[in-house]
């Protein structure tokens, strides 16, 4: 099934600059997959050589340790993509991907994709731009995990959530548990700060919506 010029890849920026009869081409290597809350839409160790893209929904990437400790990564929401790891090595992949909520991907076949893209080198820079990106998140986020105190991830977090909704009121779709991961601490202790900001009036919450009463407080906390 061809994807539609107004979906998928022409929401993602890496893609963004093509060329029309670029993106027809794309379109033709594009299928369409949706997943309901808790499915698995990619599991570690697979070697299927696909870019996926998140064409609504949102999703989050985990790594089981070797002692069975899940440990989640980031959140990945619209317009992102994964899968990129297998385009350019024989590794499989290391993350596992979860949908979050009702999820719609859409998968590009690696092999006719690198095809496509040996003739546009501006998207494999972009591509590769994108890559040195998420790297360094990675390494902010550890650099965080070990200078910072969990009020301030927790105060990042909820400032970065509301931006990406667009309003001072978003909903949480990740458990207390896998966001106790993502800031990495203890649900016990990401409890405590939660209760602590609506005590001091930063936030309202009502199961799992969050209402920013007060930026400047959150700000001042980073």
């Amino acid at each position: 099934m061809n994807c539609q010029k107004q979906y998928c890849f022409s929401k993602v920026p890496i893609f963004q600059h093509l060329k029309a009869h670029e993106m027809e081409e794309i379109s033709h290597i594009i299928t369409h997959h949706h997943f309901d809350k808790g499915e698995i839409i990619l599991l570690a160790g697979d070697r299927k050589k696909k870019l996926f893209i998140v064409r609504y929904g949102r999703a989050k990437v985990s790594h089981i340790s070797t002692d069975g400790r899940e440990y989640v990564m980031r959140v990945l929401e619209a317009g992102e993509f994964f899968g990129d790891v297998t385009l350019f090595n024989d590794e499989p992949q290391k993350s596992t991907v979860e949908a979050l909520e009702k999820t719609e991907i859409c998968s590009l076949d690696g092999e006719e994709l690198m095809k496509i893209l040996a003739g546009t080198p501006v998207t494999l820079f972009h591509m590769l731009a994108q890559l040195s990106s998420r790297l360094e998140e990675t390494e902010n986020q550890l650099s965080e995990a070990v200078s910072k105190e969990v009020s301030e991830r927790l105060a990042a977090f909820i400032l970065k959530s509301a931006a990406t909704a667009g309003s001072d009121t978003f909903l949480l779709t990740l458990t207390k548990k896998d966001l106790a991961s993502l800031l990495n601490t203890t649900r016990e202790t990401l409890s405590r700060r939660l209760s602590a900001f609506q005590k001091e009036g930063y936030i309202e919450m009502t199961g799992k919506r969050i209402i920013i009463k007060n930026y400047d407080a959150l700000e001042n906390l980073l």
